[in-house]
Protein backbone atom coordinates (compact mmCIF):
# COMPACT_ATOMS: atom_id res chain seq x y z
CA UNK A 1 0.00 0.00 0.00
CA UNK A 2 1.20 3.53 -0.75
CA UNK A 3 0.15 6.96 0.47
CA UNK A 4 0.73 10.26 -1.32
CA UNK A 5 1.09 13.46 0.69
CA UNK A 6 2.06 17.00 -0.19
CA UNK A 7 5.46 18.30 0.82
CA UNK A 8 7.58 21.42 0.57
CA UNK A 9 11.39 21.13 0.54
CA UNK A 10 13.74 23.95 1.55
CA UNK A 11 13.74 25.47 -1.94
CA UNK A 12 10.00 26.16 -1.58
CA UNK A 13 8.89 23.93 -4.44
CA UNK A 14 5.59 22.16 -3.79
CA UNK A 15 5.86 18.42 -4.30
CA UNK A 16 3.96 15.20 -3.68
CA UNK A 17 5.68 12.40 -1.80
CA UNK A 18 4.64 8.79 -2.31
CA UNK A 19 5.49 6.61 0.67
CA UNK A 20 5.30 2.84 0.47
CA UNK A 21 4.21 1.15 3.67
CA UNK A 22 6.20 -1.75 5.08
CA UNK A 23 3.27 -3.98 4.16
CA UNK A 24 3.28 -2.83 0.54
CA UNK A 25 3.21 -5.58 -2.04
CA UNK A 26 5.67 -3.69 -4.20
CA UNK A 27 9.02 -5.47 -4.21
CA UNK A 28 12.43 -3.80 -4.39
CA UNK A 29 12.76 -4.71 -8.07
CA UNK A 30 9.44 -3.04 -8.83
CA UNK A 31 10.46 0.06 -6.90
CA UNK A 32 13.70 0.28 -8.87
CA UNK A 33 11.75 -0.26 -12.09
CA UNK A 34 9.48 2.64 -11.21
CA UNK A 35 12.40 4.94 -10.43
CA UNK A 36 14.28 4.10 -13.63
CA UNK A 37 11.28 4.50 -15.93
CA UNK A 38 10.00 7.66 -14.27
CA UNK A 39 13.46 9.20 -14.62
CA UNK A 40 13.79 8.31 -18.32
CA UNK A 41 10.31 9.14 -19.57
CA UNK A 42 9.48 12.75 -20.40
CA UNK A 43 5.97 13.89 -21.26
CA UNK A 44 3.67 16.58 -19.90
CA UNK A 45 1.09 13.94 -18.98
CA UNK A 46 3.53 11.70 -17.10
CA UNK A 47 4.53 12.44 -13.54
CA UNK A 48 7.97 14.02 -13.21
CA UNK A 49 10.34 12.29 -10.82
CA UNK A 50 12.19 14.76 -8.60
CA UNK A 51 13.96 12.27 -6.36
CA UNK A 52 13.71 9.10 -4.30
CA UNK A 53 14.92 7.72 -1.00
CA UNK A 54 15.48 4.25 0.38
CA UNK A 55 16.31 4.22 4.08
CA UNK A 56 15.64 1.70 6.84
CA UNK A 57 13.38 -0.33 4.55
CA UNK A 58 11.31 2.76 3.83
CA UNK A 59 10.83 3.85 0.23
CA UNK A 60 9.82 7.31 -0.94
CA UNK A 61 9.25 8.96 -4.31
CA UNK A 62 8.91 12.73 -4.66
CA UNK A 63 6.93 13.98 -7.65
CA UNK A 64 5.01 17.05 -8.75
CA UNK A 65 2.21 18.21 -6.45
CA UNK A 66 -1.29 16.74 -6.64
CA UNK A 67 -4.56 18.60 -6.34
CA UNK A 68 -8.16 17.74 -5.60
CA UNK A 69 -11.12 19.83 -6.70
CA UNK A 70 -14.66 19.70 -7.97
CA UNK A 71 -14.44 18.92 -11.67
CA UNK A 72 -16.67 20.45 -14.33
CA UNK A 73 -16.99 18.78 -17.71
CA UNK A 74 -14.23 20.77 -19.40
CA UNK A 75 -11.74 19.72 -16.72
CA UNK A 76 -12.89 16.10 -16.95
CA UNK A 77 -12.55 16.16 -20.72
CA UNK A 78 -9.04 17.61 -20.45
CA UNK A 79 -8.14 14.85 -17.99
CA UNK A 80 -9.40 12.15 -20.37
CA UNK A 81 -7.48 13.64 -23.31
CA UNK A 82 -4.34 14.10 -21.21
CA UNK A 83 -4.34 10.50 -20.04
CA UNK A 84 -4.83 9.36 -23.64
CA UNK A 85 -1.89 11.45 -24.81
CA UNK A 86 0.28 10.11 -22.01
CA UNK A 87 -0.55 6.54 -22.99
CA UNK A 88 0.07 7.29 -26.66
CA UNK A 89 3.53 8.49 -25.70
CA UNK A 90 4.22 5.33 -23.69
CA UNK A 91 2.93 2.99 -26.39
CA UNK A 92 4.10 4.63 -29.60
CA UNK A 93 6.03 7.89 -29.25
CA UNK A 94 8.48 7.22 -26.42
CA UNK A 95 12.03 5.98 -27.08
CA UNK A 96 10.96 3.12 -24.78
CA UNK A 97 7.83 1.15 -25.65
CA UNK A 98 6.16 0.87 -22.25
CA UNK A 99 3.12 -1.08 -21.05
CA UNK A 100 1.98 0.55 -17.80
CA UNK A 101 -0.11 -2.39 -16.43
CA UNK A 102 -1.19 -0.44 -13.33
CA UNK A 103 -3.41 2.26 -14.77
CA UNK A 104 -6.19 3.25 -12.35
CA UNK A 105 -7.73 6.39 -10.88
CA UNK A 106 -5.40 6.59 -7.87
CA UNK A 107 -2.41 6.58 -10.23
CA UNK A 108 -3.58 9.71 -12.05
CA UNK A 109 -2.28 12.82 -10.30
CA UNK A 110 -3.40 16.39 -11.06
CA UNK A 111 -1.08 19.38 -11.00
CA UNK A 112 -2.01 22.94 -9.99
CA UNK A 113 -3.52 23.50 -13.44
CA UNK A 114 -5.55 20.27 -13.25
CA UNK A 115 -3.38 18.60 -15.88
CA UNK A 116 -3.33 14.80 -15.44
CA UNK A 117 -0.05 13.01 -14.76
CA UNK A 118 0.22 9.24 -15.11
CA UNK A 119 2.21 7.86 -12.17
CA UNK A 120 3.32 4.57 -10.57
CA UNK A 121 5.46 2.61 -13.03
CA UNK A 122 6.28 -0.20 -10.62
CA UNK A 123 4.44 -2.79 -12.73
CA UNK A 124 5.41 -1.32 -16.10
CA UNK A 125 7.06 -3.50 -18.73
CA UNK A 126 9.40 -2.53 -21.55
CA UNK A 127 8.62 -3.97 -24.97
CA UNK A 128 10.89 -4.39 -27.95
CA UNK A 129 10.08 -2.44 -31.10
CA UNK A 130 8.44 -5.44 -32.76
CA UNK A 131 7.09 -7.06 -29.59
CA UNK A 132 3.30 -7.29 -29.44
CA UNK A 133 2.52 -9.29 -26.31
CA UNK A 134 4.04 -10.44 -23.03
CA UNK A 135 3.09 -13.20 -20.63
CA UNK A 136 3.36 -13.66 -16.89
CA UNK A 137 2.27 -16.17 -14.24
CA UNK A 138 2.27 -13.46 -11.56
CA UNK A 139 -0.99 -11.56 -11.93
CA UNK A 140 -0.78 -8.26 -10.06
CA UNK A 141 -3.10 -5.29 -10.19
CA UNK A 142 -6.38 -3.83 -9.05
CA UNK A 143 -9.47 -5.79 -9.92
CA UNK A 144 -11.85 -3.88 -12.17
CA UNK A 145 -9.07 -2.20 -14.12
CA UNK A 146 -7.34 -5.31 -15.44
CA UNK A 147 -8.18 -6.61 -18.90
CA UNK A 148 -9.81 -10.06 -19.03
CA UNK A 149 -7.00 -11.65 -21.03
CA UNK A 150 -4.51 -10.55 -18.37
CA UNK A 151 -6.61 -11.83 -15.46
CA UNK A 152 -7.40 -15.17 -17.07
CA UNK A 153 -4.27 -16.07 -19.03
CA UNK A 154 -1.51 -13.67 -17.99
CA UNK A 155 -1.28 -12.07 -21.45
CA UNK A 156 -0.60 -8.32 -21.47
CA UNK A 157 -0.07 -5.80 -24.25
CA UNK A 158 -0.85 -2.20 -25.15
CA UNK A 159 -4.46 -3.34 -25.40
CA UNK A 160 -4.37 -4.17 -21.67
CA UNK A 161 -3.65 -0.51 -20.91
CA UNK A 162 -6.40 0.52 -23.32
CA UNK A 163 -8.90 -1.57 -21.35
CA UNK A 164 -7.84 0.21 -18.16
CA UNK A 165 -8.14 3.55 -19.94
CA UNK A 166 -11.73 2.72 -20.90
CA UNK A 167 -12.60 2.03 -17.26
CA UNK A 168 -11.00 5.35 -16.26
CA UNK A 169 -13.06 7.22 -18.85
CA UNK A 170 -16.29 5.70 -17.53
CA UNK A 171 -15.29 6.63 -13.98
CA UNK A 172 -14.53 10.20 -15.04
CA UNK A 173 -17.83 10.60 -16.86
CA UNK A 174 -19.98 8.97 -14.17
CA UNK A 175 -18.11 10.31 -11.15
CA UNK A 176 -18.08 6.82 -9.65
CA UNK A 177 -15.09 4.59 -8.97
CA UNK A 178 -15.22 1.12 -10.49
CA UNK A 179 -15.59 -0.93 -7.31
CA UNK A 180 -18.18 -3.36 -8.65
CA UNK A 181 -16.67 -6.84 -8.61
CA UNK A 182 -19.34 -8.08 -11.00
CA UNK A 183 -18.69 -5.29 -13.52
CA UNK A 184 -22.05 -3.68 -12.83
CA UNK A 185 -20.76 -0.25 -13.81
CA UNK A 186 -19.42 -1.43 -17.16
CA UNK A 187 -22.57 -3.39 -17.95
CA UNK A 188 -24.77 -0.44 -16.95
CA UNK A 189 -22.82 1.91 -19.21
CA UNK A 190 -23.24 -0.38 -22.21
CA UNK A 191 -26.93 -1.03 -21.48
CA UNK A 192 -27.73 2.69 -21.26
CA UNK A 193 -25.74 3.37 -24.43
CA UNK A 194 -27.52 0.54 -26.26
CA UNK A 195 -30.93 1.84 -25.08
CA UNK A 196 -30.12 5.40 -26.24
CA UNK A 197 -30.10 6.56 -22.62
CA UNK A 198 -26.39 7.37 -22.47
CA UNK A 199 -26.87 10.62 -20.58
CA UNK A 200 -28.37 8.72 -17.64
CA UNK A 201 -24.83 7.47 -16.96
CA UNK A 202 -23.35 10.96 -16.60
CA UNK A 203 -22.49 12.36 -13.15
CA UNK A 204 -25.54 14.24 -11.87
CA UNK A 205 -23.32 16.87 -10.20
CA UNK A 206 -22.60 18.22 -13.68
CA UNK A 207 -26.26 19.31 -13.76
CA UNK A 208 -26.49 18.71 -17.53
CA UNK A 209 -23.88 21.41 -18.14
CA UNK A 210 -21.90 19.65 -20.86
CA UNK A 211 -21.90 19.18 -24.65
CA UNK A 212 -23.99 16.08 -25.32
CA UNK A 213 -22.05 15.01 -28.43
CA UNK A 214 -18.73 15.22 -26.59
CA UNK A 215 -19.90 13.20 -23.60
CA UNK A 216 -21.56 10.60 -25.82
CA UNK A 217 -18.36 10.23 -27.83
CA UNK A 218 -16.27 9.70 -24.69
CA UNK A 219 -18.62 6.96 -23.47
CA UNK A 220 -18.63 5.35 -26.93
CA UNK A 221 -14.82 5.29 -26.99
CA UNK A 222 -14.70 3.87 -23.45
CA UNK A 223 -17.06 1.04 -24.40
CA UNK A 224 -14.83 0.17 -27.35
CA UNK A 225 -11.83 0.11 -25.00
CA UNK A 226 -13.39 -2.38 -22.55
CA UNK A 227 -14.37 -4.99 -25.13
CA UNK A 228 -13.40 -8.48 -24.03
CA UNK A 229 -11.62 -9.27 -27.29
CA UNK A 230 -8.37 -7.31 -27.18
CA UNK A 231 -8.20 -7.27 -30.99
CA UNK A 232 -11.41 -5.22 -31.11
CA UNK A 233 -10.08 -2.44 -28.88
CA UNK A 234 -8.86 0.67 -30.72
CA UNK A 235 -5.25 1.81 -30.84
CA UNK A 236 -4.26 4.75 -28.70
CA UNK A 237 -3.50 6.83 -31.79
CA UNK A 238 -7.09 6.35 -33.01
CA UNK A 239 -8.46 7.23 -29.58
CA UNK A 240 -6.47 10.48 -29.39
CA UNK A 241 -7.51 11.40 -32.93
CA UNK A 242 -11.19 10.83 -32.11
CA UNK A 243 -10.95 12.81 -28.87
CA UNK A 244 -9.31 15.66 -30.78
CA UNK A 245 -12.30 15.88 -33.08
CA UNK A 246 -11.03 14.09 -36.15
CA UNK A 247 -13.71 12.41 -38.24
CA UNK A 248 -13.32 8.75 -37.34
CA UNK A 249 -16.03 6.14 -37.75
CA UNK A 250 -16.45 4.44 -34.39
CA UNK A 251 -17.73 0.85 -34.63
CA UNK A 252 -20.51 -0.50 -32.46
CA UNK A 253 -19.13 -1.84 -29.16
CA UNK A 254 -20.05 -5.31 -28.01
CA UNK A 255 -21.47 -5.76 -24.50
CA UNK A 256 -18.90 -6.46 -21.78
CA UNK A 257 -19.04 -9.93 -20.30
CA UNK A 258 -18.48 -10.85 -16.67
CA UNK A 259 -15.25 -12.84 -16.60
CA UNK A 260 -13.96 -13.01 -13.05
CA UNK A 261 -16.44 -14.69 -10.72
CA UNK A 262 -14.15 -17.66 -10.11
CA UNK A 263 -11.10 -15.49 -9.45
CA UNK A 264 -12.25 -12.82 -7.06
CA UNK A 265 -15.55 -12.17 -5.35
CA UNK A 266 -15.24 -9.50 -2.68
CA UNK A 267 -11.65 -8.22 -2.80
CA UNK A 268 -10.62 -5.08 -4.70
CA UNK A 269 -7.12 -6.23 -5.59
CA UNK A 270 -5.47 -9.48 -6.62
CA UNK A 271 -2.26 -8.48 -4.87
CA UNK A 272 0.40 -11.13 -5.37
CA UNK A 273 -1.95 -14.01 -6.16
CA UNK A 274 -1.03 -16.11 -9.14
CA UNK A 275 -3.12 -17.96 -11.65
CA UNK A 276 -2.01 -21.43 -12.67
CA UNK A 277 -3.08 -23.72 -15.52
CA UNK A 278 -2.65 -20.95 -18.05
CA UNK A 279 -4.07 -21.51 -21.51
CA UNK A 280 -2.13 -19.33 -23.97
CA UNK A 281 -3.85 -18.47 -27.19
CA UNK A 282 -2.15 -18.53 -30.61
Amino acid sequence: MATTVNGKPKNGQKIAVKRLSKNSGQKVAEFKNEVVLAAKLRHKNLVKLLGFCVAQKKRYLSVSQTKQASLNWQIRCNIIVGIARGLLYLHEDSPLKVIHRGLKSSNILLDEHMNPKISDFGLAKLFGVDQIQGDTKRIIGTYGYMAPEYVITGHYSVKSDIYSFGVLVLETVSGQRNRFCKQLQLEEAWRLWNDNKTLDFVDTTLQNDFPIDEVTKCIHIALLCIQDDAALRPRMSSIVAALNGQAICLPTPKPPNYFGANILEDNDSLGNKTITNLHPRD
